[in-house]
């Protein structure tokens, strides 16, 4: 099976056609998926037509899907979650709610953070509705070499509900909250596949950099998150109904705009898959 591919943006982000996931990929395909996907930081793949169960199981050859109760799941698949223009808080106070409306890198609060995230436009508004992307290789390496030295060996504490978090996030019950204790994660982390370094942010759930005073620590979380999220780090997608859009939360932050015509649907399905602990 073969592929074409082109570059979406200039220090990032690749889309590939002429493959049909539906079928799923020989071993030297799925290998170059995989390989672009490292290259690229954010892979798009192109005009897919795919049930619940097939997006399932062409997302598992990325690695071992794992089941996120803070979002609703398809019928058909547990392990398949649904983002949706008409997502409430259902525990809360039941007002619409935009999941990731705000720079972050999925999962950060879990002590073992999914690797990456494969979202598929099933319903795209006529317009708005992007996905913003932004790098963190490039980030991290633009720092000057002493900030690069400080920040090295520093840990952040994460939290599902921090107290610095920038949007509304989901109720959740009481016991499923127990078990999402607190997770502490280096602020620089180290790519298990590429070995390349990385800016490990997320603004909407870090809670303080461990060992300094917290006037000390917001201050420079704020200036890292304001540096990592410059315009120059960023790619923007654009989605085309049967986009799946693949991206690597160990060096990427990303965000969603509900920009989108009142009254228009969007409607994705997701699957994220295992990582392991930050180093």
């Amino acid at each position: 099976m073969s592929f074409q591919s082109e570059k979406l943006g200039g220090h990032m982000a690749a889309a590939v056609s002429g493959i049909d996931l539906g079928h799923l990929p020989d071993a030297a395909t799925q290998q170059a998926l995989i390989d672009a996907l490292h290259d690229n930081l954010v892979l798009c793949i192109r005009a897919q037509k795919l049930d619940p169960p097939a997006f399932l199981a062409a997302m598992s050859r990325f690695g071992t899907p794992m089941r996120r109760k803070q979002l609703a799941s398809t019928p058909e698949c547990a392990d398949v979650n649904i983002i949706s223009s008409e997502d409430r808080d259902e525990l809360g106070d039941g007002k619409k709610i935009v999941n990731g409306a705000n720079w972050h890198t999925d999962d950060s609060f879990m002590r073992e953070p999914c690797s990456l995230t494969m979202l598929y436009g099933i319903e795209i508004p006529s317009r708005g509705g992007d996905t913003q992307f932004a790098n963190m290789y490039a980030a991290y390496e633009d720092l000057p070499a002493e900030t690069r030295a400080r920040i090295d060996p520093l840990k952040v504490v994460h939290k599902y509900s921090s107290s610095r978090k920038l949007s509304r996030i989901s109720t959740r019950p009481a016991d499923e909250m127990a078990a999402m204790p607190e997770a502490t994660h280096p602020l620089v982390r180290t790519h298990p596949d590429t070995g390349r370094r990385a800016l490990y942010l997320n603004p909407n759930r870090m809670e303080e950099i461990v060992g300094l005073d917290r006037a000390e620590s917001d201050r420079l979380l704020d200036e890292l998150i304001a540096h990592a999220t410059q315009p120059k780090y960023q790619y923007r997608h654009v989605w085309q109904q049967g986009d799946i859009v693949i991206w690597d939360n160990r060096c990427t932050l990303h965000k969603a705009n509900a920009d989108y015509p009142e009254g228009e649907r969007r409607l994705m399905h997701r699957v994220i898959v295992a990582g392991t602990a930050p180093v």
